[in-house]
């Protein structure tokens, strides 16, 4: 384990700032401020008088008391209609009070919304139920409503997705209302009374059609799946004082003006939308920007350190929704924008949530360095200086990832802004969950990463010649670890494809690799320059052009290792001529016409290209595109009106996994028929 007593010089970062963030830095103060954020239920899009808003308002007050810092709230129409960088806003939502009782075959009172706001599902629609109740089983497929009449009655569903039963239930079919239990993960079967965030996210056509929703436990669930079971008649009565509305949703734009380079800005990001309590989720990523907020402030208050260089902006948002309304009113923040650190979920409990930390890399499509400066910190939060009074003693436990989705990161990274951004995050059993409270975070995890963020922050602030060359230097040497890497995973490739007709195939397609590897992480290095003058900018052109000597080696190692295989197994040399998708893939080179990244990119293909589209990749590749990010914002992320979709194919493939070209090719076609790209 490092510990103070080592060199801090192994850290791109000067130790002098790391040493003063180690005891600025307040684990306790920021769980503090987790605790007042998550007494609010922060349903985005309320309007006035909701719970977000008012945490909205009562957070820029305690920000606009900050020495030096810049506060203003920005406002965005939500109703179910709007759309942001093609994002459908969802309706606004307000509620007061909401129970569902069981009247048969025992009266009980299930659930009360002020008791435990998750249980009552967000953009329920207000009104009044009684009657008997239908059980649909999953309740997600027409043939669970086959030969049942739901019309006017309550349902009960199981397997999670409240959405999706509303839908079916209740716009479809006419239901008053859904009761539904957990989806039945696996690691959450130790926790029975755990209720399970559900949304119904009604359109504004659908409004007038709209019901309620209510989410269960896993013992409340198997409780009335016995009462069915056993043929008994099962009566509730619902009633939730709520209203759908045209609302807003608040962001908090605050920031530092740079006292030199102003229009260069360092952008930190948070949402602070979610249900009540929602603690990790994302009250700790708020906490630890306010804390960052305060350190800075003090900091320069008591002259330990000048006032930051460039601009360090704090953007407390809507999730995702919000994010594509902030950037569609910004669009010059990817001029402005140099580095982004998403904090969303950063004070985790390793052993009550079964977590581990996670640096989420920005992708390969949008070149920047963020990733090496705050890689580069992660050994110094081992220290014993991180252990909070009343925090855990848990090693600090951590992962480097590829870039994913899932949260506003992702929306700056999106070609048409281009910030280099990152997540700060864990893994959590208790996410989106009631079980999601203050007594999971820890005050000790909540210091580290808020130190991580500042210290990666302040850093690139106030980075000049010195600087940015020690980060070119950093992003030079992991640019060729990564591209050994790759190689060594093109030579696994060859090895398992050397007893195969794919051989040859193989071999054509990993070759090409290396050259394109090298102009990605060239471009990487390259972006360091915007932080110095121009003579570290010749000596930082000329790392970057070190890339190209790299890829020739590695297309060395590749050439060997193939005729060795060849070789070993006794074939003969045939040269590859690459087949019709190949060819095809070469001569396509798309053009972006999107406004921004697709929200989820199989359920934006099954909602306007059908199902058959949607389940063709379920078919063909045990569906690869579930969620938004990975290689499905990659590919149109990439799309330029320069590379080919053969290109793009083998950046994807370097980046993740080795990926087909049948499959880019039938997700450009898709692309292309939503109106998201077209052909040069």
């Amino acid at each position: 384990m490092w510990s103070p007593s080592k060199d801090y010089g192994r850290f791109l970062v000067g130790g002098k700032l790391l040493r003063r963030i180690e005891s600025e830095v307040s684990g306790e103060r920021t769980w503090d401020t987790v605790s007042k954020i998550s007494r609010f239920h922060r349903i985005r899009g309320g309007g006035v008088g909701s719970g977000y808003n008012r945490c909205v308002e009562w957070l820029a007050e305690e920000l606009g008391k900050v020495k030096g810092l810049e506060v203003k709230i920005e406002k965005f129409a939500t109703d179910g209609e709007k759309k942001y960088l093609g994002w459908l806003a969802p309706i606004g939502w307000r509620v007061k009070e909401a129970e569902l009782w069981l009247l048969e075959p025992e009266e009980r009172l299930l659930a009360r919304f002020s008791d435990m706001a998750v249980s009552l599902m967000p953009y329920s629609k207000g009104g009044e139920a009684e009657s008997e109740v239908v059980f649909v089983g999953g309740g997600k497929k027409d043939e669970d409503y086959e030969g049942v009449d739901v019309n006017g009655k309550l349902v009960f569903a199981v397997g999670g997705n409240g959405t999706k039963v509303h839908r079916e239930a209740v716009i479809k079919r006419g239901a008053t209302g859904i009761i539904v239990g957990p989806t039945g993960r696996a690691d959450r079967l130790d926790y029975p009374d755990l209720v399970e965030v559900s949304r119904l996210l009604p359109k504004k056509e659908e409004v007038k059609d709209a019901g309620f929703g209510f989410a269960l436990s896993l013992k409340q669930t198997r409780e009335l799946e016995s009462y069915f079971r056993d043929g008994k008649t099962v009566r509730m009565r619902a009633w939730v004082d709520a209203e759908l509305i045209e609302g807003e949703m608040p962001t908090i734009d605050a920031w530092f003006p740079g006292s030199e380079h102003p229009k260069q800005e360092v952008i930190l990001m948070g949402h602070l939308d979610h249900y009540k309590p929602g603690a990790n989720d994302n009250a700790s990523g708020c906490a630890g920007m306010v804390e960052i907020i305060r350190n800075i402030a003090s900091m320069v208050e008591m002259g330990v350190m000048e006032p930051p260089r460039r601009t360090i902006r704090f953007l407390f948002l809507p999730e995702l929704h919000g994010a594509a309304a902030y950037l569609s009113r910004y669009p010059d923040i990817g001029e402005r924008g140099i580095a982004g650190i998403n904090l969303d979920m950063i004070g985790e409990d390793y052993g009550l949530c079964k977590a581990n930390f996670n640096l989420t890399c920005s992708p390969y499509s949008v070149p920047g360095y963020i990733n090496e400066v705050l890689a580069d910190l992660l050994p110094w939060l081992e220290g014993d200086v991180f252990y909070s009074p009343r925090g855990s003693r848990y090693r600090f436990n951590y992962r480097v990832t590829h870039f994913s989705g899932g949260s506003d990161h992702v929306l700056f990274d999106y070609s048409a802004f281009s910030v280099p951004s990152v997540m700060l995050g864990h893994s959590n059993v208790f996410h989106h969950t009631s079980e999601d409270t203050t007594d999971t975070c820890d005050p000790t995890e909540l210091k580290r990463i808020t130190s991580l963020a500042e210290a990666g922050t302040l850093f690139l602030a106030n980075a000049g010649d010195e600087e940015g060359l020690r980060i070119a230097r950093k992003v030079v040497s992991q640019a060729h670890v990564r591209m050994a890497e790759v190689t060594g995973r093109s030579l696994k490739l060859l090895q398992e494809k050397a007893s195969t007709e794919g051989l040859a195939e193989a071999y054509w397609n990993v070759r090409r690799y290396p050259s394109l590897h090298a102009e990605v992480e060239a471009a990487n290095v390259r972006e360091v320059k915007e932080l110095g003058g121009d003579e570290a900018g010749r000596l930082i052109e000329g790392m970057a052009g070190t890339l190209l000597g790299q890829a020739g080696r590695e297309m060395e190692r590749i050439d060997s290792f193939y005729r060795l295989l060849l070789e070993q197994y006794g074939l003969e040399e045939k040269p590859y001529e690459p087949s019709e998708p190949y060819v095809k893939a070469e001569s396509l080179v798309p053009r972006c016409l999107s406004d921004g990244p697709l929200s989820s990119a199989l359920e934006n293909i099954r909602e306007e290209l059908g199902d058959e589209r949607a389940d063709w990749y379920s078919e063909y590749f045990g569906s690869p595109m579930t969620r938004l990010g990975g290689d499905a914002f990659e590919i149109l992320n990439l799309v330029d009106g320069e590379r080919s979709l053969l290109d793009i194919r083998d950046i994807v493939s370097f980046e993740f996994k080795e990926t087909s070209v049948e499959y880019v090719l039938h997700f450009a076609e898709d692309l292309r028929e939503m109106g998201l790209i077209d052909y040069r």
